[in-house]
């Protein structure tokens, strides 16, 4: 008698885009509510899933739920198998080699550095004929996501109208970008760690977007000082990238999610250095907003899922997630 081969698990497409939805939002709750299932049908379902795969798929970090090594590897897979899917069903029928669509992004200069970059060489290596096309953030965001006139906008906002969906792409720390032989690199290697005392005795460096949303948790790229220690401004300009010509030549600082200051400690014509920031800054959340009527896209969807699976891998492999 042939020996019977193993049956399959029992998972569905719904399974599948509750892993799915698990990997993008990081969150149990958020997957739950977007899903429209109750916390303890979710978890569940992440248990049976887990029994399923042979692998916890995902383990808690801080306030997150990180993808295990295996469950980054299902993920192109479940994209492919959901996509298929959707096919079956639709006229959408994504042909990525012969695409002509150009996808219109929101976003700041440092977004393209940390965000955009290695998913740049991945979007035209599949759709050599398609366009990204960049246009600078301001105060018609979510007008723009709302009327048409952008696909998706990168920016660090907590806030969004209803009819909006918000990806939280990772948590990072934030650092402080000095020139080489600052003084506060002395005060650190005796120390250990700076204060926001020690920040208030050199002026910063502020990046302001007057005409953009309030991002964050606090009106500033640069978090709020607390406890009533200011420090005083000495260079205000709307352009990150332009921040190491101004560190290379003053004693202003500059502080700002890890991930951008290693970008510019590595330029070695400005011989820049990077230190800790004081335990009172705030983490920093980069964030990916579109509106839910391109939700179900499929173009727009593959684009959403490159930059977020590109920029995650690259804050991971720099060290620098919370």
């Amino acid at each position: 008698m042939a020996p019977t081969e193993p049956s399959a698990p029992d998972i569905g497409t719904d399974d599948l885009r509750f892993l799915l939805s698990l990997y993008e939002t990081q969150s149990l709750t958020t997957s739950a509510s977007h899903l429209q299932l109750s916390m303890g049908a979710a978890s569940r379902r992440l248990g049976r899933l887990r029994a399923a795969f042979g692998d916890e798929l995902f383990v808690r970090s801080a306030l997150l739920l990180m993808p295990t090594e295996r469950m980054r590897a299902l993920v192109p897979e479940i994209r492919r198998i959901l996509l298929s899917v959707r096919e079956l069903f639709t006229n959408d029928t994504l042909d990525l080699g012969t695409s002509q669509r150009t996808v219109r992004i929101l976003s700041m200069d440092n977004g393209i550095l940390t965000l955009l970059n290695d998913a740049i060489g991945h979007f035209y290596r599949s759709a050599p004929h398609a366009t990204i096309r960049v246009e600078s953030v301001d105060r018609e965001l979510f007008s723009k996501l709302r009327e048409g006139n952008a696909d998706m906008a990168l920016f660090p906002v907590n806030d969004v109208p209803k009819d909006m969906r918000v990806l939280e792409l990772y948590r990072t720390r934030r650092g402080i970008l000095v020139r080489d032989g600052h003084p506060l690199l002395e005060i650190y290697a005796e120390r250990g760690h700076l204060t926001l005392e020690d920040l208030a005795q050199f002026r910063k460096i502020d990046i302001s977007f007057s005409g953009a949303p309030r991002w964050g948790t606090a009106p500033r790229i640069e978090a709020e000082l607390t406890a009533g220690v200011q420090q005083r401004t000495g260079f205000s300009m709307p352009y990150f990238l332009a921040v190491p010509y101004v560190v290379g030549q003053t004693d202003f600082t500059y502080t700002a999610p890890v991930i951008t200051l290693q970008h510019f400690v590595r330029m070695p014509q400005f011989n820049l250095r990077m230190l800790p920031a004081p335990a009172e800054l705030a983490e920093f959340v980069p964030r990916l907003i579109w509106h839910e009527r391109t939700h179900t896209d499929p173009f727009l969807q593959w684009v959403r899922a490159i930059i977020t699976d590109n920029c995650r891998e690259a804050a991971r492999q720099a060290g620098a997630l919370l």
